[in-house]
């Protein structure tokens, strides 16, 4: 949007004399041609209004179309329409614009006719654009007309001023907007000329609007931000020439870009600039969307170019000066809030996305509309667009409105500034860097990571467990400092890694500067450095005002390597450095980033394999979380979303299915009360849920996403990874294999280290166990590939344990990720290879008969018959059987895969005395303990379900079994009441205990 208005033109040149009602006459004109060309028709009226009149000048405020409609028909109802006498030739007849057969002045949406710098000025406002084409066009054929009429509103143009005029407001449009369409709303109402001189308390005000060339896509103009400042202080100090008017106070409205102009304006405006109007002290500013500290859409840079480019051509200048954390830009905010005095000021910002390249974009966050310590106030229900449109005289309108006011209080009465900062360098600050405000409580607390918590005391998001790892990081804080330490974070996606980071730099806060780094929407860490450089500050240098400019035209990889040498420096040994995420960076990065000679640095990875020698290295393998904790988020969220009192019954059940894992925790009771609320039991329900047999019921709470993140996305993370390693293929291979084995204690690592070299003509119906036939060797290095990016952590506190954890939502995902086909025909193979291991290694059956149940209990879970894998005779009948004894042993071919052992009753009864015995001689203080424990009542109540699903098979129980049986149910009852832990397994034990001692006594 260029300088030109698309509906409203600005009238100017009116001879001296002119009076309003000559000045509608003039408008009436302008609004209608005769029926056949006729040169006097217009050139009479031009004549008339030519003519220097002698009556006195009439000084008015403007006067809305309807005002003035209401004040020509009362005198006379037929001069809307109908000229002064003389003004038209005999015989010609007015017709309106258009050919419209009514009234053009109707037409007309509003009018303004105002004094300014000793010169009348109006505007007319069309109802669309093709009107005001016409006017303009109308009005050109007449050259002999010394009135001028154009649509350009470069400057200043007053649009009210009151009788008695006390206060000034100037508004200033952002990027490719104009002096008057910025602020009009779809109905073609302008607040600043419609319907803020109605109100009381802004009738003794004059308002204007400052309009420049703000259009980026324009390359044949090379104005630039500071040219833009200058020349709104230097039309402000114009139209300022009374004295009266010098003593004024003046507040701007600034939208967008136009903020920038603003605030560039007042670091301008000093002494020694030869402006003898305005002075900084009666200045106030309302800042709408302005991007103080950037934005969120890639840096504004990407915004701009998006839509510049869909016009054709950017101009490089300005959208440099728009780049998210710019140093001049950040260097405008810092001589901003040093001024002296500092002009009060108000922050807003946009409450709603708007759309831009077909996707809802937030333009300007609260976070980047806040300037210094003034956080910025959220609007509801406007986008970048419509922060600065009202169309009516309540919501957003109102807001600005006593936003103005209390501006005009703060500048009147001398409102409290903002402190100056240290004129000197600080004491483990940069030599050589800018900053917008001085560090919070002495100490940096800086980076992308922390600007959605830049103003918060504390983090807002509840936090459950962990405390043992919190007790870990703080202590790798506390080395003697002779070497660096390095302290990583490993897990699983979703696991909590970045809760655990953000929580940790939070209680670090005024401790010791602390900056956080993470890779958003595919950001380098060369560009979040500068980020960071950038507004770590340079206000603190020696001679601020001689290395402002030398800092401005340092080159970004020179910023970026200050930043770091001042990083190792000696008063930063107490400081910490966080990078989440680091492979999001890049693994070309990784090495890099290693290397910075930060005295501590906290990172978190999904490469559970990454280990250092150069530095005092510590990891920390974040488990899943314990039962208490995974109800504690449950229950969080329920209080958050207000939920009905049904959605918490069974909370324990819900925690027992998603087995610790936080960002499941956090999904689930969303989406039980947006799916499946209408059941009796909605917590059962999803209990149930990932045991149907339609696998894409389970797809849809993998893909569901609360706060913009599901558990698909997390997993399908480290998938994407997988796949950039080189020569992953056989990786995921394996991958994709390991949902149809066993993964209880050690049975995977067996299977993968038993000889499994077939006939020849047994391998080519199995292409895809080709990976399985590899020497250990070779397949641990796949396994480590997918350690590499944390589709499993090896479990316990030692690399000697042979088992592979992997969590049973990953492998639901896993699961998931193959169509219907590839799982059918992946179950097949590995059921017939099973079969043929056997013929050869038939002293192996122990070994491989899990792995054939397992298989069972996924085709079960899936809903796949025997008959419909396209089996051999001999394996269907060779699986059947295995089967049959299983049920016959008493073990569930279809429940978890747990080691559950051949007699469920000593299995049930060994479990809950193993348990009851650690209970009271272990001590749960530290993260293995009571991890450990948790794990073995776990362990118990699957022991329990395995034994009831048996006991219901059979339909009896042998007698001499039941004392026992009782004893270790009343022990489980007890443990489970302890731990406040699944409040359903109480019930189920107290009902079975009952029936079982009613059988005894009978």
């Amino acid at each position: 949007m260029p300088l030109q208005s698309k509906r409203t033109v600005k009238v100017h040149e009116i001879p001296a004399g002119t009076s309003e009602k000559q000045y509608l006459d003039f408008v009436e004109h302008l609004c209608t041609k005769p029926q056949k060309p006729s040169k006097s028709h217009f050139s009479r009226v031009i004549k008339h209004f030519g003519r220097k009149s002698k009556s006195p000048l009439v000084t008015s405020a403007s006067a809305s179309a309807d005002e003035l409609d209401e004040d020509v028909n009362s005198k006379d109802e037929t001069k809307v329409t109908t000229p002064a006498s003389g003004s038209r030739g005999e015989g010609e007849q007015a017709v309106p614009l258009l050919n419209s057969s009514q009234p053009t002045a109707k037409r007309l949406r509003k009018t303004t006719f105002c004094f300014q710098n000793g010169q009348s000025v109006g505007t007319v406002s069309f109802e669309n654009e093709a009107l005001k084409r016409e006017a303009l066009a109308r009005h050109k054929e007449n050259a002999s007309s010394c009135w001028k009429v154009e649509d350009n509103f470069d400057g200043i143009t007053i649009l009210y001023e009151g009788p008695n005029a006390k206060f000034d407001i100037c508004v200033v449009h952002g990027q490719g907007g104009n002096a008057m369409d910025t602020w009009t709303a779809d109905n073609g109402q302008m607040w600043l000329r419609d319907s803020l001189p109605e109100h009381e308390k802004f009738k003794e005000s004059r308002i204007m609007t400052f309009g420049y060339d703000s259009d980026v896509t324009d390359r044949s103009t090379v104005m630039e931000l500071e040219n833009w400042a200058e020349s709104l202080l230097r039309s402000l100090d114009e139209v300022r020439t009374e004295d009266e008017e010098k003593k004024r106070p003046l507040l701007l409205v600034c939208h967008s870009l136009g903020g920038l102009v603003g605030r560039k304006a007042m670091t301008h405006l000093n002494p020694t600039i030869n402006l003898q109007n305005i002075k900084l002290s009666q200045f106030g500013i309302v800042f709408l969307a302005t991007p103080h500290s950037g934005s969120t859409i890639a840096d504004w840079n990407n915004f701009l170019v998006a839509t510049a480019h869909a016009v054709g051509g950017v101009r490089t200048q300005a959208v440099e000066k728009l780049r998210s954390f710019n140093p001049a830009s950040v260097w405008d905010t810092s001589a901003f809030l040093n001024l002296e005095p500092c002009p009060p000021f108000q922050c807003f910002a946009e409450g709603r996305k708007m759309r831009v390249k077909g996707m809802d974009q937030h333009i300007v966050t609260q976070s980047s509309a806040t300037l210094g310590k003034k956080q910025a106030y959220q609007i509801m229900n406007v986008d970048h667009v419509t922060i600065c449109k009202f169309d009516s005289k309540l919501g957003p309108f109102l807001t600005i409105s006593m936003a103005l006011l209390e501006l005009l209080s703060d500048v009147t009465t001398g409102g409290i500034q903002q402190p100056k900062a240290h004129d000197r360098r600080m004491f483990g600050q940069p030599r050589f860097l800018a900053h917008a405000y001085p560090p919070d409580r002495g100490y940096w607390w800086e980076g992308n990571e922390l600007n959605d918590i830049q103003h918060q005391v504390t983090s807002t998001k509840p936090f459950f467990g962990r405390s043992a790892e919190l007790r870990t990081l703080e202590s790798s804080l506390a080395g003697d400092g002779t070497r660096p330490s390095l302290t990583v974070v490993k897990g699983i996606g979703g696991i909590g890694k970045t809760e655990l980071l953000l929580q940790f730099a939070t209680k670090q806060r005024g401790r010791r500067n602390v900056f956080f780094l993470g890779s958003q929407d595919g950001e380098t860490i060369d560009s979040v450095l500068s980020k960071l450089s950038t507004r770590i500050g340079f206000h603190m240098i020696e001679d601020p005002g001689e290395n402002q400019e030398r800092w401005r035209s340092t080159p970004v990889a020179e910023r970026i390597q200050i930043f770091i040498t001042w990083l190792g420096d000696r008063c930063n040994r107490e400081s910490l450095f966080i990078i989440d995420d680091i492979e999001a960076f890049g693994y070309s990065r990784i090495p890099v980033i290693l290397k910075y000679p930060a005295q501590h640095t906290l990172i978190s990875t999904r490469d559970s394999n990454l280990k250092r020698a150069d530095r005092v290295f510590r990891e920390l393998r974040l488990c899943p979380l314990g039962h208490d904790d995974t109800v504690g988020i449950l229950k969080s969220t329920l209080e958050s979303l207000s939920a009905d009192p049904a959605f918490w019954n069974d909370l324990g059940s819900i925690a027992l299915t998603i087995q610790g894992h936080p960002l499941a925790a956090r999904n689930a009771i969303p989406f039980i009360m947006d799916y499946l609320a209408t059941y009796d039991r909605p917590s059962k329900a999803f209990s149930q849920l990932l045991e149907v047999q339609d696998p894409e019921e389970r797809r849809v709470f993998l893909e569901f996403s609360f706060e913009g993140r599901s558990l698909w996305e997390a997993f399908d993370t480290s998938l994407e990874r997988l796949e950039l390693q080189q020569n992953s293929q056989n990786a995921t291979s394996l991958l994709q294999i390991l949902p149809f084995l066993s993964c209880a204690n050690d049975r995977v690592d067996d299977f993968l280290k038993m000889n499994k070299s077939l006939p020849a003509d047994s391998e080519k119906d199995l292409p895809d166990m080709a990976v399985l036939k590899c020497g250990y060797t070779v397949i641990s290095n796949w396994l480590s590939k997918l350690r590499g990016v944390s589709f499993y952590l090896q479990s316990g506190l030692s690399n000697h344990t042979k088992a592979i954890d992997i969590h049973p939502l990953v492998l639901q995902y896993i699961l998931l990720s193959l169509n219907e086909r590839r799982r059918v025909d992946l179950i097949r193979q590995v059921l017939q290879l099973c079969h043929a291991l056997m013929d050869i290694l038939n002293e192996r059956e122990a070994e491989i008969k899990p792995h054939v149940l397992h298989c069972g209990q996924v085709c079960r879970g899936l809903g796949i018959s025997l008959s419909s894998l396209g089996l051999p005779e001999s394996t269907i009948r060779w699986v059947k059987r295995l089967l049959e004894i299983q049920v016959e042993e008493g073990e569930d071919p279809f429940g978890d895969p747990i080691d559950l052992s051949s007699a469920a009753v000593d299995e049930f009864v060994k479990a809950c005395m193993e348990t009851k015995k650690s209970l009271r001689q272990g001590s749960e203080n530290s993260l293995f303990e009571k991890t450990r424990m948790s794990q073995m009542l776990i362990n118990c109540v699957r022991a329990w379900r395995a034994l009831r699903w048996s006991i219901e098979e059979q339909g009896e129980i042998a007698d001499y079994l039941k004392p026992e049986l009782l004893e270790a149910m009343e022990g489980l009852q007890e443990m489970v009441k302890l731990r406040n832990m699944y409040p359903d397994i109480i019930l189920e034990l107290g009902s079975f205990r009952a029936s079982l001692i009613e059988g005894l006594e009978g």
